[in-house]
């Protein structure tokens, strides 16, 4: 296994078996859109344009015809006694389109309020075009707890990649530490070409989720139906 961090961490070749995935509750991301942007996929005065991404095999039909919630798309990870609850929400468009149309809204407007950030950060790593951006909630039920943010990993292709840079959303997030029922949330920045239509599992402290293979079909799933409720000429 490698690890790809440019900024932080060198590649190491490793090739032990992967554990088990672990999948768990835990607190829903803050429903108040947070810088939250329009309907429609493109903000390029405000620092993002869907162009940026790298097109996949996938088709990418207009917003507003899907009606998946968040949790559908959610990769959870439950840290041992309950102490730490983490939810990883990938914000690529031919995710966030399966969505239902308020919840698109809610988790564009994260995307494309941070835009300029996320492409500056993004060409200081070397990246040339738009990086993975995953939307992380941290939460905890014990009276307080705390986190290491660049402890989240991604596994992909045996190949460990850990975020060139994490962008706070919720004010407090830095300070690295949970009271009671408290979320902090941010978005971090993973190198653009990790694929999502391979299999991934996503790694904190020695707890392992590959909840993203099961996603992906619901994925497939919500496409096929939208692609049906898309007029043919809109």
């Amino acid at each position: 296994m490698r690890v790809m961090h440019k900024r932080f961490f060198r590649r190491t070749v490793v090739g032990f078996a992967i554990l088990v995935g672990a999948a768990c509750g835990g607190s829903p991301a803050p429903e108040s859109p947070v810088g939250a942007g329009p309907a429609i996929a493109q903000d390029a005065d405000r620092g993002w344009n869907e162009s940026l991404e790298i097109p996949g095999a996938r088709p990418l039909p207009p917003a507003g015809f899907g009606t998946l919630s968040q949790d559908d798309i959610t990769i959870p990870i439950d840290v041992p006694e309950g102490s730490l609850f983490i939810k990883v929400t990938p914000l690529t468009e031919w995710v966030i389109r399966m969505t239902a149309p308020d919840t698109y809204r809610r988790l564009n407007g994260y995307k494309v309020a941070r835009g300029e950030q996320i492409r500056d950060q993004a060409r200081r790593n070397g990246e040339r075009g738009w990086p993975l951006v995953l939307f992380v909630s941290f939460y905890t039920r014990a009276v307080e707890s705390t986190y290491e943010p660049y402890d989240l990993q991604i596994r992909s292709q045996n190949v460990i990649f850990r975020p060139f840079d994490i962008i706070a959303v919720t004010p407090d997030f830095n300070r690295e530490r949970l009271r009671q029922q408290e979320s902090q949330v941010a978005l971090y920045l993973f190198e653009g070409d990790i694929d999502l239509d391979l299999p991934l599992t996503v790694v904190y402290d020695r707890r392992e989720s590959r909840r993203w293979d099961a996603i992906k079909s619901i994925l497939d799933r919500e496409l096929a139906k939208v692609m049906v409720r898309v007029p043919t000429n809109p």
